[in-house]
């Protein structure tokens, strides 16, 4: 690997680490969202550093081809940050459905409250008229 992708390597990792960061402090993230992307970009970083860390765990689970290494464990952290985006849209859908019926309760309790404050005001009305 020539120094030139080695360096680009580290620039592009540190720029992703930077916006998870920053994404994480303006809470458009949450912070576990975030610990899941600052992992890959440690990685990333640390394999720009140490390009020989793919040769040597490509020898040590015996494959052939050691960028296969390198997209086994992409496809694993991708996996991860999927399961914990689907876990947190299956709570935000609870939520949701829970929400939707107490606006739904909501709402009819304040038609009838509507309607005793129209009864009163008539009753009002009669006894002023008498």
């Amino acid at each position: 690997m020539t120094l030139s992708v080695q360096i680009t390597i580290i620039g592009l990792g540190m720029l992703l680490l930077a916006a998870v960061i920053l994404a994480a402090i303006q809470k458009k993230i949450s912070e576990s969202h975030a610990l899941l992307w600052i992992v890959p970009c440690i990685l990333i970083i640390l394999g720009g550093i140490f390009p020989q860390m793919t040769y040597l765990l490509s020898s040590f689970f015996q494959t052939e081809y050691p960028p296969a290494i390198i997209f086994a464990f992409a496809i694993i952290i991708l996996y991860l940050i999927l399961f914990q985006c689907f876990k947190t849209l299956s709570v935000l859908t609870i939520k949701n459905k829970e929400l939707a019926s107490q606006c739904a309760i909501l709402t009819k309790e304040v038609k009838k409250l509507k309607e005793t404050i129209q009864e009163l005001q008539q009753e009002k009305e009669d006894e002023k008229n008498v």
